[in-house]
């Protein structure tokens, strides 16, 4: 007997739940649409990659070694094609004046990529500068000579590496 109301109340709670679930769904499902175009969903198989400085200055853009174009100012960036998902693309942007800047560039998508210049004058500015160290020369050939011998007795051979 009891068996029989748990078979029951749980075929009662099944048929229930579907129904709520199908009410669920016929509310949460969108009106068809229009038929999609076949080239509607496609992506193009190449992505343009823009460069623009800020500020706008005339600029070298090399791919490694290989120079691949230039920035010619205001409102002139450089515009690349490049095959989609072809990998990143790490430049280096060189202006009269200013800093190298290298970046990254990337091909999965149409990229715009705004490099931020720095002046020359302001590069104490820059997170992580380093003043540049003194150079402190050759040591002169006299100086060693001038220090005098090594202190302590003379090692022999044979005591390298023996304690003392």
């Amino acid at each position: 007997m009891i068996a029989t109301r748990i078979v029951t109340g749980t075929l009662v709670f099944a048929a229930v739940a579907s129904v709520g679930l199908a009410v669920f769904a016929a509310k949460q499902s969108p009106a068809p649409a229009a038929a999609p175009s076949p080239d509607a969903g496609a992506l193009s198989p190449n992505v343009k990659v823009v460069i623009q400085t800020v500020p706008p200055e005339k600029a070298k853009v090399s791919w490694g070694k290989k120079p691949i174009g230039l920035i010619k100012g205001k409102n002139k960036p450089l515009i690349l094609e490049r095959p989609r998902d072809s990998g990143p693309m790490d430049v280096v942007i060189r202006a009269d004046g200013y800093l190298p800047v290298h970046t990254r560039a990337y091909t999965f998508t149409d990229f715009k990529l705004y490099v931020k210049l720095t002046k020359l004058e302001e590069k104490k500015s820059l997170f992580g500068y380093r003043e540049a160290l003194p150079d402190a020369g050759a040591p002169e050939a006299g100086a060693a000579a001038a220090m005098g011998p090594p202190a302590g007795p003379p090692m022999a051979p044979g005591d390298a590496g023996a304690p003392r």
